[in-house]
């Protein structure tokens, strides 16, 4: 099982450690629903090092990412991140992935998820040209989110730049000790917050500064408990939400694909926005308790119409709630469908997403 680089730290605070897409991770450091209110309060901070980083270099860098990914890369400046997907010939997701084009030197960085490293590389060198280099940098690098509205107050402790007067899906680089590292405005909670990638060798130097800027602040550590439970609230995709069994247009995705250029699956999302899909994505709240897992039918008029990709209790609905997808008809908000809990059947309707609103 792999490990990032902050493990041991992790071990020596007596994290509860769990296997997450192959790595060894922190599940919680004190407890998920303190950790989850830190993030939506004050701040929290986490080692997100097992999500894949690959580097694209070359004069063709370009080409490639706009044969392999669905937004026109083109159209992202230096100092700057874009959502997108890769998907095969048939349309289907192999990864959703935050590209950054990195300051100043014409680099692009793909942030991958950790399960789908391996084949996203594997894919980008199938179609690359000889004038492009890739580079797996994902153990050689250490990447940590502080997330959380006070999260520009403890990283302005380690800079002269302000950092509020950043935008989101912006990134730069920022001067740390002997070393440089790439700061950017983004994150997988639904609150302000940035994600900060550095040399393997200076990531514990990182999070320790990290740790003592925000002592003041109400700052917890966080594990992948409470990330999982911040980003179902707002309604992002996780592995089991979209595979490659899945297309964006089913996952609600559309806005992340870009018609206007050619790209691998391309052909096979017009046809299918053209004729219409036959299953959503939706998010739904439970009547009564019970959570949902992955896997669970969804029922509505006695018969199976979808399948649960995620659920879990929300401390800001209070209430369970969950993910998964439903034939068309019974995607509409407002709609009452059943959700198998247990072997039980449990009332639910579908809700507009995301969960969780900033106010």
């Amino acid at each position: 099982m792999k490990k990032t680089v902050l493990h041991q730290r992790h071990v020596q605070v007596n994290a509860k450690m769990a296997d997450f897409q192959g790595w060894q991770m922190p599940f919680l450091f004190t407890d998920v629903q303190d950790e989850y209110h830190a993030v939506r309060t004050a701040a929290g901070l986490f080692d997100v090092g097992c999500l894949g980083r690959i580097e694209i270099t070359g004069a063709g860098a370009p080409a490639l990412l706009q044969k392999t990914f669905t937004r026109d890369a083109l159209k992202f400046p230096e100092g700057s991140a874009a959502y997108g997907l890769f998907c095969n010939e048939s349309g289907f997701v192999l990864d959703n992935s935050l590209l950054f084009h990195l300051p100043a030197d014409g680099r692009y960085l793909l942030c991958t998820n950790a399960a789908n490293t391996g084949k996203i590389l594997s894919w980008l060198k199938k179609h690359a040209g000889r004038d492009v280099r890739i580079d797996d940098t994902t153990m050689a690098t250490a990447q940590l989110a502080l997330q959380g509205p006070r999260s520009t107050h403890i990283l302005d402790k380690l800079t002269d730049h302000q950092m509020k007067k950043m935008k989101p899906k912006t990134l730069r680089n920022m001067p740390f000790q002997d070393t440089t590292i790439i700061v950017s405005r983004t994150g997988y909670t639904g609150e302000l917050g940035y994600e900060l990638f550095a040399p393997a060798a200076h990531a514990e130097r990182l999070w320790n500064a990290l740790w003592e800027a925000g002592r003041d602040t109400g700052l917890l550590a966080c594990g992948f408990g409470s990330r999982d439970l911040l980003r179902l609230e707002m309604g992002y995709h996780n592995g089991s939400d979209l595979d490659e069994t899945r297309t964006p247009l089913e996952a609600g995705l559309g806005a992340c694909i870009d018609f206007k250029k050619d790209f691998i699956g391309r052909e096979a999302l017009q046809k299918l926005k053209e004729h219409g899909v036959k299953q959503k994505f939706i998010g739904f709240e439970l009547f009564d308790k019970g959570i949902p897992k992955s896997g669970n039918s969804i029922y509505s008029e006695n018969r199976e119409i979808g399948v649960v990709t995620s659920g879990n209790h929300s401390p800001h609905c209070r209430k369970d709630i969950g993910l998964g997808y439903v034939e068309t008809r019974y995607a509409k908000a407002g709609q009452e469908i059943e959700i198998e809990v247990k072997d039980r059947e449990i009332a639910a309707k579908v809700v507009e997403l995301p969960f969780y609103r900033k106010k």
